[in-house]
């Protein structure tokens, strides 16, 4: 017992297991079947055993990699690191090209097991030469940057499994001790509320992770035409990307934005009002009193933006528009509006799915979900861009040779892009409804199209 590699095992093991977490206003996010996902595509043998291994040692770097969700009389609840099991991971022989897609799919299909954990899986597509790394995460415990570190952290393990990992990374909560501005609540408003869950709280519902199960199959039910599709550009284009952006005044995101409202307007046109509403997701790591850095986490948030297309303007005409649009609405909103779901009883915010999906006959969460927009698709578009994502490209013999995600699925969004950019290479990936959208390559293939012709000159 005097081996020093096996107390520090033990003294790892005995941190992480006290690890616990108040679940804030995430709570919203917890039934719903919001599932979280990126690919890594790795040039290079990779073994199970070793990812295995390597998601076993970073459960004590991260802790949110090893926990279950308790939930309390009164239906609040906590993350909590006791008696979890080890990270699921699935493996098959890769086949063909697109079959990570597929396994992607699948992924979001899963409900996770809340009540034992973990909130995390990683899918193995397995080749010899080339192998698609996918994990999922409950999105209550972890956003796009959080994923996109994780790769980097189990490629770093799978090449050297002996070294050691720089410490235990506890994510910083999002409460009202380390947001500098949480939202104002009307006082009436609360007043009103709490006489709801008043009378919510003597209903006593509760609902167990098999209903749970149950809803999320009733949602894949009505949202069983799932299509994903997945490209990227090369270095060069993507370097003529960022220079035209420049030139122009605008971001990456204006453009990538502009491009796909454009594509809408021809594939889809503006009769449906909802197609003028985005939902831009915003990472707000830097945007608390305590540092995050690279701690495995929920740090995100969105702007919605009325964002319409004029064909009377040129591209980068309505670029500008755009960018203008977003910066002014930026400036204007608390990004930490989901503090506001603090004000409605934890099993009220469960109920509103149980309500949508006919599994409950209420009223309350019937009038909430109408009133939160839920109960139809509210917008046009969701898009989750990362950036320029620094993290390396080789690890010892491995090649990290493309990087899909984020990517989650809604009901609400009738499109969802995640962008990420890693070694130069911009990708994108984008999921929708076929029954709502029909064939989403359309919409592809016009966005790029507005891309690549005001690149011409660049590239």
């Amino acid at each position: 017992m005097n081996n020093p590699a096996v107390l520090e095992l033990l003294m790892n093991n005995r941190d992480r297991t006290n690890f616990r977490r108040k679940i804030g206003s995430e709570r919203i996010l917890l039934m719903l079947p919001l599932n979280i996902v990126m690919v890594g595509r790795i040039r290079g043998t990779v073994d199970r055993s070793r990812i295995a291994a390597a998601l076993e040692k970073l459960r004590s770097r991260h802790p949110f990699l090893g926990v279950r969700v308790q939930i309390d009389d009164d239906g609040t609840g906590s993350y909590v690191a006791e008696d979890v099991p080890a990270i699921v991971i699935h493996v098959e022989p890769r086949q063909c090209e697109e079959q990570w897609i597929d396994r992607l799919k699948e992924e979001f299909r899963t409900p996770f097991p809340i009540e034992t954990g973990p909130l995390v899986r990683c899918s193995l597509i397995q080749s010899e030469d080339v192998s698609e790394i996918i994990l999922c995460g409950h999105h209550a415990i972890c956003d796009g940057m959080s994923l996109g570190y994780l790769i980097r952290d189990l490629l770093k393990y799978i090449a050297e499994p002996t070294q050691d990992f720089d410490g235990s990374i506890y994510p910083p909560p999002i409460d009202r001790t380390t947001v500098p501005s949480p939202p104002s609540t009307n006082p009436l408003l609360r007043f009103i509320m709490t006489r709801i869950n008043k009378k919510w709280a003597a209903k006593n519902i509760r609902f167990s992770e098999s209903e749970m199960c149950r809803m999320h199959e009733e949602f894949w039910k009505h949202n069983s035409a799932i299509q994903v599709i997945a490209w990227d550009m090369d270095p060069r284009t993507t370097a003529g990307l960022v220079e035209r952006c420049r030139a122009e005044n605008v971001t990456v995101n204006t453009a990538l934005w502009t491009a796909f409202l454009a594509a809408q307007y021809d594939v889809q046109g503006d009769r449906r009002r909802y197609r003028k509403r985005s939902a831009l997701a915003v990472s707000t790591r830097n945007k608390l009193n305590v540092s995050v850095g690279e701690a495995f986490g929920f740090y995100a948030s969105s702007l919605t933006v009325k964002l319409p297309y004029s064909r009377r303007k040129s591209f980068w005409d309505n670029a500008r528009t755009v960018h203008s649009r977003i910066t002014k609405e930026l400036s204007k909103t608390n990004l930490f509006r989901m503090f506001f779901s603090e004000m409605v009883h934890p099993t009220l915010l469960d109920s509103i799915y149980f309500r949508k999906y006919s599994l409950l006959d209420e009223a309350m969460p019937k009038r909430l979900l109408s009133k939160m927009g839920w109960h139809k698709i509210t917008y046009g578009y969701a898009l989750t861009n990362v950036g320029r994502f620094d993290i390396p490209t080789t690890y010892g013999p491995y090649r990290l040779e493309a990087v899909y995600g984020p990517l989650f699925y809604s009901d609400v969004e009738e499109k969802m892009v995640g962008v990420i950019t890693v070694g130069g290479r911009l990708s994108i990936i984008l999921a929708s409804n076929e029954s709502v959208v029909g064939d989403v390559t359309r919409l592809k293939e016009a966005a790029m199209g507005y891309l690549e012709t005001g690149l011409q000159r660049y590239c």
